[in-house]
């Protein structure tokens, strides 16, 4: 058997695998796994039953063998950790054994469904197997694999600093690293619960930028600049925060927590080469898109991947969903339902019929092909069915049957969605998409209020002002500290301010007030004061924050308002306390 270093450095060069090997066993392959799980719900049922479990490891030994002799990388592996697990397992009741039952079982459903992947896509893509993986892992209590296992690049080239560190003014550097860690923990939390993914990464992203800033030259900022080009790959529209990936950003939290506790020296600490890789590979998976993510491919010279973040995200979503042949029964069902009901129209058209005899069961059978249209996400379709059923309702109502035109008006949309659906077999599909579609509904109901879109309108107003703010300030900085670029700035904050006070958001309301004095204070003053740099640069946290706020209202108004104590504090390390 190729050992593990073997196989990511051939998967790191080429996904391309030996299709005719995998199809001269993927029948035998598939049987096993189904007879392997059979044995294994047998046992679940008779857990004394050693022999049937017995049974199930020697079949998922032949999986593992056969697997490992075509080279299938990730599916070998996924094996080998079934393997590892199922010979954990104890017969007997107790609730361990209920668990890694349940993601044996897992394993076994998403074992063969890589296979089918695999021989449709005509290449493989073992980090799609990390999660299910690393959940076997976790359940024998070894650490999990990290999603850049099957990544290769060269760790050893240099990394130079593009921004060197200054003077944090009267703010001690403890003290700003706890605020920026802070920062990273509330867009962490959010990101942990599914809330306002986007935003809550672009917050933690902030947050390593200004990390960056202060280490400077020391080695850890290494760290920080390769987080910032991660997070861009992960804010993409479409990238799915898994756990894994979660997991990943929560050891960025515990290096920042090295900083607090061991205080400067913690900056000459080399950031360890597992984190490191595992950045890369996420900002690999940008593809290169930002000028952060170049800089990043042209200082490790890193091969480019064959997909994106997005691309991964919704190739993880078609391995779960549906099998192929699951699809083609419903794609075949519901076009033998189409075929007989067109048959009926066009019948009636022709006057073989005088009038449709069973109102009631043709409007049943066209109704439950768009409900099944509307789960698998052919919502075109659907609605274009329920258009017809309402027609035929209304001649069933009024007792008449519709002209031979409008029979083959009829007729002529069913054959539409039969076209369709004779394509359903080759669309990615998932459980999401009735979530997705019910999400859509329910914020078309809250649009509809007239009070929603004047709240909307004020949220979106204070965010303009506040991006005028924060370019009046990179005007500021760029002209050489010209006040001419901010002496409106003032003005634009009170107006964010009063529509802070219109929606009866006091504390946000208070925040931007102290903003304002800064500005009307500080930076208007005939003086200058020092470290200006770094005074904008905190007074940015603070505007940020206020930003991260405004995006939480827009989608639940009695959004927590704690995510303010971001800007709170950066104010009052700026000497104005809010």
């Amino acid at each position: 058997m190729p050992n593990k270093k073997e196989k990511k450095v051939v998967v790191a060069h080429s996904e391309e695998i030996n299709l005719n090997s995998l199809a001269l066993v993927r029948g035998e392959l598939v049987a096993e796994v189904e007879d392997s799980a059979s044995k294994l719900e047998r046992f679940v049922a008779d857990r004394d039953n050693a022999e049937l479990l017995q049974g199930c490891i020697e079949g998922i030994e032949k999986i593992s063998g056969t697997l490992s002799l075509i080279q299938l990388y990730g599916a070998d592996l996924l094996a080998e950790e079934l393997l590892a697990l199922a010979k954990d397992i104890t017969p007997g009741q107790n609730d361990k054994v209920d668990q890694q039952l349940d993601i044996l079982s897992s394993g076994f459903f998403i074992l063969p469904r890589y296979l089918e992947y695999v021989q449709q896509t005509r290449r493989g893509l073992p980090v799609l197997l990390i999660s299910y993986i690393n959940e076997l892992r976790q359940a024998r209590d070894e650490t999990p694999l990290p999603e850049s296992y099957f990544f290769e690049v060269d760790l050893s080239a240099s990394y130079s600093p593009k921004r060197r560190t200054s003077a944090t003014f009267d703010e001690d550097t403890p003290a700003l690293v706890r605020r920026l860690r802070h920062m990273y923990q509330v867009g962490l939390l959010n990101v942990l619960q599914g809330k306002q993914a986007k935003s809550a990464l672009g917050l933690m992203k902030r947050a390593l930028e200004r990390l960056e800033i202060i280490s400077g030259d020391r080695p850890i900022a290494k760290l920080w600049w390769l987080g910032v080009g991660a997070i861009e790959s992960l804010s993409q529209d479409g990238v799915n925060l898994n756990k894994t990936r979660k997991l990943a950003l929560m050891v960025i939290d515990r290096q920042i927590k090295l900083l607090q506790a061991e205080g400067t020296k913690a900056f000459d600490r080399d950031a360890p080469d597992a984190m490191v890789k595992n950045l890369i590979y996420w900002v690999a998976l940008g593809g290169g898109q930002t000028e952060h993510g170049k800089s990043v491919q042209e200082t490790y010279q890193f091969e480019p991947l064959t997909y994106t973040a997005k691309e991964l995200s919704r190739e993880e979503e078609a391995l779960k969903g549906p099998s192929v042949n699951t699809v083609a029964s419903v794609a075949a069902v519901l076009k033998d339902e189409l075929r007989s009901t067109k048959e009926i129209l066009e019948n009636a058209s022709q006057g073989g019929t005088e009038i449709i005899s069973d109102y009631e069961e043709l409007i049943d059978t066209l109704v439950k092909v768009s409900d099944i249209l509307g789960v698998v996400g052919l919502t075109a379709a659907g609605n274009t069915l329920k258009q017809e059923i309402t027609k035929i309702e209304g001649w069933r109502d009024s007792g008449e049957t519709g002209d031979a035109k409008d029979l083959l008006e009829v007729a002529d949309a069913l054959l539409y969605v039969e076209s369709t659906v004779s394509g359903l077999d080759q669309l990615h599909l998932s459980d999401d998409k009735l979530a997705q579609a019910n999400s859509i509904a329910r914020a078309e109901v809250i649009a509809s209020s007239q009070l929603a879109e004047a709240e909307m309108v004020v949220i979106q107003e204070a965010e303009s002002g506040l991006a005028l703010v924060k370019r009046a300030l990179n005007s500021f900085a760029e002209s050489n500290y010209d006040r001419g670029h901010i002496k409106n700035v003032a003005a634009t904050l009170h107006g964010v301010r009063g529509g802070m006070i219109v929606l009866h958001l006091d504390r946000a309301a208070n925040v931007v007030a102290a903003c304002a004095a800064f500005i009307e204070e500080s930076l208007l003053q005939n003086d200058q004061p020092a470290a200006l740099q770094q005074l904008l640069e905190t007074f940015a946290d603070a505007v940020i924050g206020l930003e991260y706020y405004l995006d939480a209202i827009k989608s639940d108004k009695n959004a927590s308002d704690a995510v303010l104590e971001i800007a709170e504090e950066s104010l009052q390390a700026l000497g104005f306390r809010v």
